[in-house]
């Protein structure tokens, strides 16, 4: 039966101090403890930093550790367990100048001595390894940030520039990486990876690629070389330089064109091009800021409103040129603030020498992203299609038609009404297709007020009496 006693039925047999002697030798420190939990003794305290017990004499055991530990505590010091001896449990246990232990904890009820020994193990080692651990868990992170960021800065200054380059391994001289101005210069980037460098140049240059790189990757310092696009007659000159990373290293290759076409055109040209087509349009286009007032336009514009020179615009409302000025500004205006687009809007333009106004359509689109904020307009006369398009008969026309048939049938003041009806409602109809259904504009244009608009097209049947008389827009 000895054999298989438990090992506190053991320590029960035996004095209090021959107990704690034998414990004390697999622990670090040894708290002996009513079971009350008031601390009688600390054996090995100086083992964890602890010169002094008298701090810890006599006090309950909960009064001394952090608030954090009080349930476990709690739990290491219920007696309604059937093996005597607690789980391990990590307690912090405060030290007489406010820090804290960290100390791995576990009981011993000794009920015939009314005694319970708390072993200890000692923390600080494990929680230093921890600390240090997670110390380089961080300093790892930041290394990846910092690669990342760095990573980031050399592929946008790879792409942003307009010379072409490729990345190319020095083993295989297959295409490890394009950017985007090798992908205008060869076709799409992505596509060139994987592919040899001597597959993009002609049958004829191919011996004169091969002959480059293999002087090159014996130190021989090579001249730029002039070779032919694949399938094109378009000439570039090609030099190398020699990147090494760790035990491999590529070559960056730069494809410089030797003749201009619309695929090598770097972006700065672009716009020039852009730009220069603007100023020699038929088109009239006009930028203006969110004001209305002209910031800049074209020779069409000039031409168009027989202003006499192009800088006598500049400044100027835009709304002075327009057939219905004030309305059709705010229509177009409030338009763009609102959809961001607006797109064949139909006016007339005003000119400066007393001529007659040319019908047209504006198209404009919204660029407040760009720095100064602005509105940009295309103006496009229609006068010639509307005088080719010829007479066609109108609603007018066949209701005139449809009234003069009434004479002699009904009283000439009822026609007379009739035929008033009919001119306000095909009125309100256009006055809403010209200010895009925006009603408060319609009314302006017409003379009218906002309700007096709502009542005339409840009367005629262009709304329902139930319709929200609020779109405004």
């Amino acid at each position: 039966m000895a054999l298989t006693a438990q090992p506190h039925d053991s320590l029960d047999t035996v004095d209090i101090k021959t107990a704690v002697s034998l414990v004390a030798y697999s622990a670090d420190v040894v708290f002996v403890l009513d079971t009350d939990g008031t601390i009688r003794d600390v054996v090995n305290a100086d083992k964890i930093g602890i010169e002094d017990t008298s701090s810890l004499m006599n006090k309950k055991w909960m009064d001394t550790i952090a608030i954090d530990s009080h349930p476990k505590v709690h739990a290491l010091m219920d007696t309604n367990t059937s093996e005597g001896a607690q789980k391990w449990r990590q307690i912090n246990q405060l030290l007489p100048d406010g820090k804290s232990l960290p100390i791995l904890f576990s009981t011993v009820h000794l009920p015939k001595q009314k005694t319970v020994l708390a072993i200890g193990r000692d923390l600080r080692n494990i929680s230093a390894l921890q600390q240090r651990l997670v110390e380089a868990q961080q300093e790892i992170e930041r290394d990846y940030t910092r690669l990342h960021a760095i990573e980031n800065r050399y592929s946008q200054l790879f792409n942003i520039t307009d010379q072409a380059y490729l990345l190319i391994d020095s083993q295989t001289l297959r295409i490890i990486e394009a950017n985007k101005a090798s992908g205008t210069l060869l076709g799409d980037s992505k596509k060139l990876v994987g592919k040899a460098i001597g597959d993009l140049f002609s049958k004829a240059d191919q011996e004169v690629i091969q002959d480059y790189f293999a002087d090159f990757k014996i130190g021989n310092l090579q001249q730029n070389r002039v070779v032919h696009l694949l399938n094109s007659a378009d000439e570039v000159e090609i030099s190398s330089a020699l990147l090494r990373e760790g035990r491999q290293s590529v070559y960056l290759v730069s494809l410089n064109p030797l003749s201009v076409n619309a695929a090598t055109i770097n972006y700065g040209e672009q716009s020039a091009l852009v730009l220069k087509a603007i100023e020699e349009s038929s088109d009239a286009f006009v930028v203006t800021n969110l004001q209305g007032l002209i910031l800049s336009s074209n020779k069409a514009f000039t031409q168009m409103t027989h202003s006499a020179q192009a800088e006598y615009v500049i400044g100027k409302s835009l709304e002075q040129w327009l057939g219905r000025s004030t309305i059709d500004l705010r229509i177009i205006l409030n338009t763009l603030r609102e959809h961001g687009v607006i797109k064949n809007y139909a006016t007339t333009i005003t000119s400066d020498d007393g001529s007659s106004p040319l019908e047209a359509e504006i198209s404009g689109v919204d660029v407040r992203s760009h720095n100064p904020p602005a509105f940009a307009f295309s103006i496009r006369s229609i006068s010639k299609r509307v005088a080719q398009a010829g007479p066609t008969p109108s609603n007018i026309e066949k209701n005139a038609r449809h009234l003069t048939e009434l004479v002699g049938k009904v009283p000439l003041k009822e026609i007379v009404t009739e035929t008033t009806d009919i001119i306000e409602k095909l009125c309100i109809i256009s006055a809403l297709e010209l200010t895009m259904s925006n009603r408060a504009s319609a009314a302006e244009l017409l003379g009218l007020s906002r309700q007096g608009l709502y009542i005339k097209m409840r009367r005629f049947g262009i709304i329902e009496n139930s319709a929200s008389e609020d779109n405004d827009s």
